[in-house]
C-alpha cells in the first residue's frame, strides 16, 4: 500500500509540473551550450538545472516511474503505428517504441547493478487508463489524444529524470537518468513540431 502511495505522490507531483508547463511555467531550460553530457547528438541534457526544488524519489521510486514511462511509451508507439491517421504520428510511434526498447534495456541494466531494486513489467495504473483510452480511438481523435498523453508524460518523465540526475542516490541509476534526458528532451522537441 505504501508503495501504491508513493506512486500516486509522484504522479502527482509529475501531473503538476507537467500542468504549469503546460500553462506556461517551465519546467526545464533547454540551455544551449550546456556541458552536460547526452547520447542524444544535438540535445543538451538538461541535468540538475531542471530539477523541481524537492522532488527526491529512492531508487525503487525513480525505478518504478521510469520503466512504467519506458512501458507505456512503447505500448502508446505500438498503438499509434497501428491506428495513426497521419504518417508523422505512424512514424513517431515508430520512433517512441526503438527508443523507449532501448531505454528500457539500459535501464534493467543500471537497476541490476542496485540491489533490491525490482521493475515492474506492466505500466503503473494511471497509465494503463490512458492506453485504455486511446484503444478506443481512432482517425485524428487518436493523433491529437495520443500527442497530447505522450507530451504529458515526456514531461513527466523528464521531471523525474532530472530530479534523480540531481539527487538520486544510487550511481548507476544516476547515469542512467542523466543519459535518458536527451533522448526525452529530443522527443519533446519533436511532440512541439509536430503539434504545430
Amino acid at each position: 500500500m505504501t508503495r501504491m502511495m508513493s506512486l500516486a505522490a509522484i504522479a502527482a507531483l509529475a501531473l503538476g509540473a507537467a500542468a504549469c508547463k503546460q500553462e506556461g511555467t517551465t519546467v526545464s531550460n533547454n540551455v544551449s551550450g550546456s556541458t552536460d553530457q547526452t547520447d542524444e547528438p544535438g540535445v543538451a541534457n538538461l541535468g540538475a538545472a531542471a530539477a523541481p526544488a524537492g522532488m527526491q524519489l529512492n531508487a525503487q521510486q525513480f525505478s518504478e516511474t521510469a520503466a512504467g514511462s519506458d512501458l507505456f511509451e512503447i505500448a502508446t508507439g505500438k498503438l499509434a503505428q497501428q491506428k495513426g491517421s497521419s504518417a508523422a504520428v505512424k512514424g513517431f510511434g515508430g520512433m517512441l517504441v526503438d527508443e523507449h526498447t532501448k531505454a528500457s534495456n539500459e535501464l534493467k541494466a543500471a537497476a541490476a547493478k542496485v540491489p533490491g531494486v525490482a521493475l515492474p513489467v506492466v505500466p503503473p495504473p494511471e497509465l494503463q487508463a490512458r492506453i485504455d483510452a486511446l484503444k478506443g480511438l481512432s482517425g485524428e481523435a487518436f493523433d491529437r489524444q495520443f500527442l497530447a498523453d505522450q507530451t504529458a508524460s515526456h514531461q513527466q518523465t523528464l521531471t523525474a529524470l532530472n530530479a534523480y540526475a540531481a539527487t538520486g542516490e544510487a550511481q548507476p541509476l544516476k547515469e542512467h537518468a542523466a543519459r535518458a534526458t536527451g533522448v526525452v528532451q529530443k522527443h519533446l522537441n519533436e511532440l512541439n513540431q509536430l503539434q504545430q
